[in-house]
């Protein structure tokens, strides 16, 4: 019999064997995850990158992918500060601001300027850098809330100045200036135009955004491979120890924030150059909720994982804009989930269609139920309709169906005994189908809100590390 070995944990030794010799699907996507190596995803991240455009010509598509190149760039900036120094920075969109702004002035008829675009480029990212050294260097004395609460003050600071700085008052001058536009911004700014490439379609703006996606990626890459990476992550880890090992804490800090800063400024402009406009609203907190659902998401500290986060947080709100292609993704959604928590598996099937006898039975002692939902145009949603009571005055009940979801959501999570917990799932999941149809699907706003927050929430209930963020796995 092997003994383990004296201040070594066996199990915690053993863990990626275990993880390479997992059966299954699992085991196969793991594997093929670990031995396909970084070039081989930016590979196949540029083939789907440029085969979007030759599938389809709509424009409203296009310009879905060129935001989530855009998501995806920016969320990079914000894993470096955040996922690689451990640094939480609340300011960040303030440096994405910084650059959308720059830009107007560099490269529009607000201040009568047109810098070619290459040097704009440079000059903003060098910019938004020296402001993440600005901002940097006061904050390095703060950690955790104390440091997220002065960069917020930061970003609302931003703001506040876009939008109130129209009538400044600057020395030399008898009239006061208007610096920012205010809320109606600054309009008309030039293309991007680089190489004698002028950019004027929404395609031609994708391809400027997928290489600019592509070239953050590998510069991140090797910087996270590097000794700076390897210092960074140790500082995210304990900045204690890292500091008396001898790094240079207060340099790497700077670092991050320079890096982060200047990749937020470069989107920032090319966001304004494509938007051909930049607005104080393009910049609140809003977008910088999106931004940490997107690293959160994907997991702290993973490049493919911000990418996957980009993509989820993107697209899916725009589905659900569409009725048929929101129910669709609800409901499968709604099964994998069932698939991911059921033990057996087996529970899932046999789930559903209780469900659907539950509801049929319902349904028939009803009646005729009075109540109509509009044209779904899916086949899929039609039948399930067929399984619910649709009352006259279905939005009023709904509203209140909504409610009793969510007391018998808590309710069936603090039931431990299986079989019951089973029953109890059975009117739980035709509640949840009788408020998604009655009140979810009819106000898309709303649920693209709520989508985010149930999302994020079983996230970190089943994967608090993200979908790809790696575990962290000390051994003794």
């Amino acid at each position: 019999m092997i003994q383990p070995q004296i201040g070594q944990d066996e199990w915690v030794a053993n863990y990626e064997k275990r993880l390479i010799g997992r059966s299954g699907w699992r085991g196969v996507a793991y594997r093929i995850v670990e031995r396909l190596p970084a070039w081989g995803w930016l590979v196949v991240l540029v083939m789907i990158g440029l085969l979007i455009p030759t599938l389809t010509d709509n424009e409203y598509v296009i310009r879905v992918a060129g935001t989530v190149a855009l998501m995806a760039t920016l969320g990079i900036g914000l894993n470096v500060v955040v996922g690689y120094a451990g640094l939480l920075d609340l300011g960040f969109v303030a440096f994405y601001g910084v650059g959308g702004y720059a830009y107007a002035y560099l490269s529009s008829g607000f201040t009568g300027l047109h810098v070619p675009t290459w040097i704009s480029l440079i000059v903003i990212t060098l910019l938004a850098a020296l402001f993440g050294l600005l901002l940097g260097s006061p904050s390095l004395r703060l950690v955790g809330d104390y440091l997220a609460i002065v960069t917020l003050g930061f970003g609302q600071i931003f703001v506040q100045l876009t939008t109130s700085m129209t009538r400044v008052n600057l020395p030399g001058r008898a009239e006061p200036v208007n610096l920012t536009g205010g809320p109606n911004g600054i309009v008309n700014l030039d293309p991007v135009s680089l190489l004698g490439f002028t950019a004027r379609t929404v395609t031609d703006y994708y391809y400027v955004l997928l290489a600019v996606l592509i070239g953050v990626l590998l510069v991140v890459y090797h910087l996270n491979q590097s000794r700076l990476g390897r210092a960074w992550r140790a500082l995210r880890e304990d900045e204690l120890a890292a500091e008396l090992m001898g790094m240079p804490t207060r340099r790497l800090k700077l670092q991050a924030f320079a890096i982060g800063a200047a990749i937020a400024g470069l989107s920032g402009a090319l966001f304004a150059a494509w938007q051909g406009s930049v607005f104080p609203a393009n910049f609140d907190i809003t977008l910088l909720i999106t931004l940490y659902a997107i690293v959160v998401l994907g997991g702290m500290g993973s490049l493919a994982g911000v990418v996957i986060g980009a993509l989820i947080m993107i697209t899916v709100p725009e589905i659900l804009r569409t009725p048929a292609l929101a129910g669709l993704v609800f409901y499968l959604s709604v099964v994998i989930i069932l698939f991911s928590v059921l033990r057996p598996r087996l529970q899932t099937p046999i789930l559903v269609v209780a469900v659907a006898t539950f509801g049929t039975l319902l349904r028939a002692l009803a009646g005729n139920p009075p109540g109509a939902l509009p044209a779904s145009g899916s086949a899929l949603v039609d039948t399930i309709r067929s399984w619910l009571v649709i009352p006259a005055n279905y939005t009023v009940v709904g509203n209140y169906a909504f409610g009793g979801l969510v007391l018998m959501i808590l309710l069936v999570s603090r039931i431990k005994a299986v079989r019951l917990r089973f029953v109890a799932l059975i009117p739980t999941l035709y509640l949840l189908v009788f408020v998604w149809e009655t009140r979810l699907s009819q106000e898309p706003s709303v649920t693209r809100l709520l989508f985010v927050g149930v999302l994020l929430v079983v996230l970190m209930i089943y994967r608090p590390n993200g979908l790809l963020g790696q575990k962290r796995v000390e051994i003794v």
